[in-house]
């Protein structure tokens, strides 16, 4: 009995030790954080803590962030982070997927028919007043933009619209997004993405909308706007 009473205290002491060493390197260096009343805070590797300024934060109604300084004035400094199937917003970004919808046109020649679709996303961007320079959108690298879907088929991206494009602070621009084809009743799709990367917006991080596509209309056109 002494024996096995031994056994168990050095196993609980052995886990003791190994909780208590991972608990230890949780924070190995300094973090910024923010209080409940919005005030900025330096959390410090030694457990210590202060104050970075008696400024403080709030947040606007309709999703931007501000700066409130003790001599009672204030300015935009972002958007709130918010990141869902049809918005993302970043600091200075506040991208909408507006609408994603199948474009198919039926071509008859004699006695054979043609059916081609393309896949179209409809984007609204608002650029912060906080923002201290112009995002340039190109429509030269279509590399960087993804449309696939849940199934892993790539749709080759045919033009984004308008490019090349200036977004200046505090605007808000429509932008279209095409790809070629669409799934077929045989691919079993679910849904369909649209991966941004990095820079496309000037984003430092990809940025990803999804829709249903029992949600995305199919729109018969008698023909497909020029990509070229």
């Amino acid at each position: 009995m002494a024996r096995r009473n031994t056994t168990s205290y050095r196993f609980i002491s052995a886990l003791v030790c190994t909780v208590l060493s991972i608990g230890s390197t949780v924070v190995d260096a300094d973090q910024e954080g923010l209080t409940d009343d919005g005030r900025e805070v330096l959390l410090k590797e030694d457990g210590t803590w202060e104050f970075r300024s008696t400024d403080r934060f709030a947040n606007t109604k309709d999703g931007q962030r501000v700066r409130l300084r003790a001599d009672n004035t204030w300015e935009y400094v972002g958007n709130v982070a918010l990141t869902a199937k049809d918005q993302i917003r970043t600091t200075l970004l506040d991208i909408k997927l507006k609408e994603a919808v199948f474009e198919v046109h039926i071509e008859k020649a004699h006695k054979n028919v043609r059916k081609n679709s393309q896949t179209v996303f409809y984007l609204n961007i608002h650029v912060s007043p906080a923002a201290t320079e112009n995002i340039t959108i190109s429509n030269t690298d279509l590399s960087r933009i993804q449309v696939r879907d849940n199934k892993g088929n790539v749709y080759p991206v045919l033009s984004l619209r308008p490019g090349p494009i200036s977004l200046t602070p505090d605007s808000e621009h429509a932008v279209t997004i095409r790809a070629k084809g669409a799934p077929s009743v045989w691919d079993n799709a679910k849904s369909m993405e649209l991966e941004l990367q990095s820079g496309v917006l000037g984003n430092d991080a990809a940025i990803t909308f999804s829709q249903n596509i029992s949600d995305m209309e199919k729109k018969k056109v008698a023909g497909f706007e020029q990509t070229k």
